[in-house]
């Protein structure tokens, strides 16, 4: 089946988005740093290193499947149907939303979008507020947050995120997403390759990806810095509050926010079109 001319114009659209995404220059700073890492994670006792990205891979995995299952997820799959329903008449259950134009789907996935944002923006601004229950939380509660963008954001294009291969692969976006910017490229070209193949099949697919690797370290260790940073900010007050901590918590989520959710939207609006292309 062809694209019509919105279904061009957006695929027009990603493909600039692409180009300009992933065109990454390294600093001197990021190579002094990428070394650094690489070289202290090399002193862990492959053993040790290997068992302990096996836990945090598990750690990831249940919480992506709690997420998953709680109420408020299927109340947002409802809501999704809804505004589809509301855009086309044609849509009478959850699967009928792949059948909608591709700028009702973006639309719904915006809106979506927006709300997570704002909701990560809010959690940033409480744990820089200095509470340390809130700096106890700042890291499983960012990656809770940004785990369920992703899955809302499929829901938004139709995509049945209860489904094991679909669960699996909202994974691997999130992970794909929050790489340093210098593998995702190859992530992402990963992913497109699979969605692409029409000879596979989603229900006798088997995966030993996993999330929580070597590379992938990186970005958890930035929570973790980043969490070492607003509790050292919680004393500079203005005022009586912690507006530093509060401003730099903030900022941080919604830059992060921004990223994972840009990537995981272009990543199923072209999943979409290369399926009704197919």
């Amino acid at each position: 089946m062809g694209w019509s001319k919105n279904e061009q114009q957006v695929w027009s659209t990603i493909e600039k988005w692409e180009q300009d995404y992933f065109t990454y220059v390294p600093t001197d700073f990021s190579r002094a740093y990428v070394r650094t890492f690489d070289e202290a994670l090399n002193r862990f006792n492959p053993k040790i290193k290997d068992r302990a990205l096996q836990t945090i891979d598990n750690l990831l995995f249940h919480l992506h499947s709690i997420i998953l299952n709680a109420q408020f997820q299927q109340d947002t799959k409802q809501r999704v149907l809804l505004s589809a329903q509301a855009m086309n008449e044609d849509v009478e259950v959850f699967e009928d939303i792949q059948d909608c134009r591709i700028e009702q789907l973006r639309y719904i996935a915006q809106h979506q979008v927006a709300k997570h944002r704002l909701l990560s923006f809010a959690q940033g601004g409480l744990s820089g507020a200095g509470g340390l229950l809130f700096l106890g939380i700042d890291v499983p509660a960012s990656i809770a947050a940004h785990l369920r963008s992703i899955q809302v954001i499929a829901l938004s294009y139709g995509y049945p995120i209860n489904k094991p291969y679909e669960t699996l692969l909202a994974l691997r976006v999130f992970h794909a997403a929050t790489l340093p910017k210098e593998h995702q490229q190859e992530a992402w070209d990963q992913l497109i390759s699979e969605v692409s193949d029409q000879s596979m099949d989603p229900y006798l697919f088997e995966s030993e990806e996993v999330v929580a690797d070597d590379k992938w370290m990186r970005h958890l260790v930035g929570l973790v810095g980043k969490g070492f940073l607003l509790f050292m900010l919680r004393k500079r007050l203005i005022q009586g509050i912690p507006l530093m901590g509060m401003v730099y918590g903030a900022a941080t989520n919604y830059q992060l926010s921004r990223q994972i959710t840009d990537f995981a939207n272009h990543f199923y609006q072209k999943r979409w079109l290369l399926a009704k292309q197919n």
